[in-house]
């Protein structure tokens, strides 16, 4: 035994690397060669008071961990490890370990408490400790029990309890009063009660709360529990009341996810209870209890989602309740608001305050409205600008569940507030307004948000904002995203109507382009300024695409802020980034840009002055030489874009393509958008073929570029004709065949292998379509029918 303290000495020890590591191996070595005898001998080791406190500690680790699945790989072969031991061995481990529970070292007696609940998970089950929860009962109940091992006990039930499931109800009684008793106030040791509540949480999972003594003595256990003592106590004293009361709020949040259709009889104690923590005294407890109206709103929506019905269609579950309760409750969570300043406690319980209130605002609908602007009235008009922008919050917490007609009302105390002399409560309004046109704007319902005639206010304070400090700034740019995402998301099945609703923006999207792009200018000392710039440019590229380019004034616009945008993407080409977070910034913009160009490109459609391509062209082409891959992605498929708006007559502008185009700079989307390009020319681009295929045969011995070269094969063969690509036919033939080869498939080394290969055989069977209605040709169709058939039955016999 003394040889097994002196390993565990040293395997504890930080001093010295080497003998820690020589000890863990010897510990390894002697579990290896003989389990039975190791466990024992740490059970003793645990055990034992003349143990050197961090021996019996270490010891008790590593027999939990020995027992405990979520340690092992195999988790089935440890629980059969101990089945298997000797019934004297264990009996001997148990006996030790339940001895152990009332040791005066309080880190020995907790480790015991885990070691047992890992072996009563294994041997409950299978009936091989039947009674264990008798002796843990007794050993707390016994006359002299110290508060160390009466701790010990409770922690030991609380992890037994939480391990398994099917107990004995009887037991389950029997541990729930004995629990019930150790919270009594006439408990004088505060850490017994506070092991009794955590205790609880576990033991509530498997009690029978429809029995109303059951429930009743539960609930008036936690009641007293949660319930605030009028006397003054020293610091150390109040904290531990504090933990107490956080406890048995958890407590309440168990039997909210289990039990919340079963609550009528206590919900106007627990609201008593709520509105005591809520104000401020317990923070701790107050988290807790917000906690648990959350549960409770998350259930009630959840059963309404799952809309239980009997045979009557009669709803099996009335939560109305509930929902009369969370009125009364609504006004003390705003009040929450107001302490949103201070600590990181009041912080934490300012931001579960508004997630409760989103989450009682989709419970109880329209009935949060009125109840909400009391409050907003009173305080949005405070000379405290905290109180302003408690009340703006307010009005962005109820915005998921009331209906457009209760909320419309809101929209102008909102563009009020966007004009605060505060910077924090003008911020917090755009944020509102941007999430009231996610959530809320479709022009295609039959109620709106907002109408015709408030509109031209909407994109003026918009705009205003838009040049206010950054944060406001970026907020005001997303929400005029959302405000014109809102129209794009028209259902089609409006038709005409959809040009008509989209037009509304039209009046001021001169004004809302000059906004957004003065927002986005760099700045000398910060050429690529984010994450300000990044939103004016989603917002401009959205507006662009919900944009009515049949209206006039949108045509104008959209033409006047293309050349705007290919100045200021030439701009950050040129710039030159020093720092990697520079390098980053500007590949994000490069991107944004792109992006936004494309959108321009085929918004204008027919109406692209294509006078305007070589310059374009020649940015996309440059971008193509970046090693950001989405920038160059977006680039490509710009340039497609262009190829499309031009018409046969891009023809004339591959010559500055094809400056850009060679083996180094190919890549998937390139690939793709080249193929696009050659059904866009058709016999245009032939005086171009033959070096596009060179390079296109020299990148067919990359990996990744295999499939999508193979479809832009396809889409050339489509392109040109027979009478063209017979002179390319034989060497593509070549390809296909090695791509075919199913020797060529099992020599791929690549993560995503099957990933990988599913795209060759896509690439492949593109190809061969491209050609085949392409030659149009019976002769064709010989030379290309045999290797087809080959690969099609090869593909067949694979899976």
């Amino acid at each position: 035994m003394d040889d097994l303290i002196q390993i565990l000495k040293d395997a504890h020890s930080t001093d010295n690397k080497n003998i820690q590591y020589a000890a863990e191996c010897n510990l390894k070595q002697r579990q290896e060669l003989d389990f039975p005898d190791f466990l024992l001998s740490l059970s003793v080791v645990l055990s034992r008071d003349e143990s050197p406190p961090q021996c019996r500690g270490l010891a008790g680790i590593i027999l939990k961990n020995l027992l405990d699945k979520k340690f092992s790989v195999d988790g089935d072969r440890l629980i059969n490890q101990w089945s298997n031991l000797d019934q004297h061995i264990k009996s001997k481990i148990k006996v030790s370990l339940l001895e152990t529970l009332g040791s005066s070292v309080p880190y020995a007696c907790r480790t015991s408490s885990q070691v047992i609940a890992k072996v009563a998970y294994v041997e409950l089950p299978r009936q091989e400790w039947p009674d264990l929860i008798e002796k843990l009962l007794a050993s707390m109940a016994q006359q002299g029990a110290s508060s160390l091992l009466k701790q010990a006990t409770l922690e030991a039930l609380g992890c037994v309890f939480e391990e398994i499931l099917g107990l004995d109800p009887d037991e389950v009684n029997a541990v729930l009063n004995a629990v019930v008793e150790a919270m009594n106030q006439t408990e004088l040791s505060f850490e017994v009660r506070l092991a009794a509540v955590k205790a609880l949480q576990n033991v509530l999972k498997h009690v029978n709360f429809a029995n109303d003594d059951c429930g009743n003595l539960i609930m008036d256990a936690i009641h007293k529990t949660v319930k605030s003592d009028e006397t003054v106590l020293p610091p150390k004293e109040r904290s531990n009341e504090e933990k107490m009361k956080q406890e048995a709020f958890g407590c309440l949040v168990v039997i909210a996810s289990k039990y919340h259709t079963m609550l009528e009889p206590y919900m106007e104690t627990i609201l008593s209870l709520a509105t005591e923590a809520l104000k401020g005294v317990v923070k701790s407890g107050a988290l807790q209890c917000i906690e648990f109206w959350i549960t409770i709103c998350e259930k009630v929506i959840e059963l309404r989602k799952q809309n239980k019905l009997d045979a009557h269609g009669i709803s099996t579950v009335d939560c109305r309740f509930i929902e009369k309760t969370l009125y009364s409750l609504v006004p003390v969570l705003l009040k929450t608001l107001i302490m949103q300043a201070g600590d990181d406690d009041a912080q934490s319980i300012f931001i579960s305050a508004l997630t409760c209130l989103d989450l009682v605002a989709r419970t109880i609908g329209n009935a949060i409205v009125p109840i909400a602007m009391q409050f907003v009235e009173v305080n949005i008009k405070a000379s405290d600008w905290q109180r302003r922008r408690a009340a703006t919050f307010a009005l962005a917490a109820i915005l998921d569940g009331p209906s457009i007609m209760e909320l419309a009302p809101v929209v102008h105390l909102v563009l009020d507030m966007m004009e605060d002399r505060n910077v924090e409560v003008r911020g917090t309004a755009v944020c509102t307004l941007r999430q009231m046109f996610d959530l809320l704007h479709s022009p295609a319902c039959a109620n709106r948000i907002f109408t015709d005639a408030n509109l031209p206010r909407i994109v003026a304070v918009l705009a205003k904002r838009s040049e206010d400090v950054p944060d406001v700034s970026e907020e005001a740019c997303r929400a005029i995203y959302f405000l014109a995402k809102g129209y794009e998301s028209i259902s089609s099945e409006l038709g005409h109507s959809k040009k008509k609703i989209s037009s509304e923006l039209s009046p001021f999207l001169s004004d809302v382009f000059d906004v957004l792009f003065s927002t986005s200018a760099p700045a000398k000392e910060t050429p690529f300024r984010l994450p300000t710039s990044a939103s004016a440019y989603e917002a401009l590229c959205e507006v662009v695409r919900v944009s009515n380019i049949q209206d006039y004034k949108a045509s104008v616009a959209v033409g006047v802020l293309m050349p705007c945008i290919m100045i200021r993407l030439n701009m950050v080409l040129d710039c030159e980034a020093s720092s990697s977070g520079d390098k980053r910034n500007k590949y994000d913009l490069l991107v944004l840009l792109c992006d936004l160009l494309h959108v321009i490109i085929q918004k204008l459609g027919n109406r692209f002055p294509v006078w305007r391509t070589p310059f374009v062209l020649l940015l996309f082409c440059r971008v193509l030489t970046c090693e950001c891959s989405i920038a160059r992605d977006k680039a490509a498929l710009a340039i497609g874009a262009l190829a499309v708006v031009n018409g046969p007559d891009f023809a004339v502008h591959m010559p500055i393509l094809l400056q850009y185009f060679n083996v180094k700079l190919l890549f998937p989307t390139y690939l793709r958008v080249i193929g696009n390009i050659f059904l866009v020319l058709r016999e245009k681009i032939l005086p171009h073929c033959d070096y596009i295929m060179d390079v296109l045969y020299e990148g067919f011995s990359k990996l990744m570029l295999k499939p999508p070269i193979l479809e832009c094969f396809g889409e050339i063969a489509l392109a040109i004709g027979k009478k063209n690509f017979e002179t390319y036919l034989q060497a593509v033939m070549e390809k296909l065949k090695e791509a075919s080869n199913p020797r060529y498939h099992a020599n791929v080394f690549y993560e995503h292998k099957v990933d990988y290969s599913n795209q060759l055989t896509q690439g492949i069977l593109g190809a061969y379509s491209g050609i085949l209605k392409g030659t149009k040709d019976p002769e064709s169709l010989f030379k290309v029918a045999p290797d087809l058939f080959k690969f099609i039955e090869a593909v067949r016999n694979e899976d």
